[in-house]
């Protein structure tokens, strides 16, 4: 008899999660990069933002950007070196700011983002999740 384990495939995920407003609590799940690549999650009012916060009026159209990165852990070009995922916030030129914690200056430029941190666009706190990954 051949007693073989059946192979899982998984779903890995980042995820956002509302912390103030009218969707306190609900998260926002999103497929995370493949290995060497990243994606960018698009935060404002505008129709069609990953992160769509059309209640808030402090928030710009198009407010900020986060981006989660998937890059090797070193220069090596051998295929099963691990990999580290790195997260950045930017605002993008919205007009009240967005902030991270409790720093009261906004932010400049692409600043690092932890995972578990929360950070503020407009009147609304979010907080980006630590990534896990769920058995499909």
């Amino acid at each position: 008899m051949n007693f073989r384990t059946p192979r899982r495939t998984t779903r890995r995920e980042i995820s956002i999660t509302f912390m103030s407003g009218p969707n306190d609590g609900i998260s926002l799940p999103f497929t995370q990069p493949g290995r060497g690549e990243e994606r960018t999650l698009t935060i404002g009012r505008r129709e069609g933002s990953d992160i769509h916060l059309p209640f808030d009026s402090q928030v710009s159209r198009n407010h900020a950007r986060l981006t989660c990165a998937l890059q090797p852990a070193s220069s090596s070009d051998i295929d099963d070196m691990p990999y580290v995922m790195s997260f950045t916030l930017e605002d993008t030129g919205s007009r009240n700011g967005t902030f991270i914690e409790k720093h009261t200056e906004p932010i400049a430029g692409k600043v690092s983002l932890r995972p578990g941190a929360l950070f503020r666009i407009g009147r609304t706190w979010l907080r980006l999740d630590i990534p896990v990954a769920l058995d499909e």
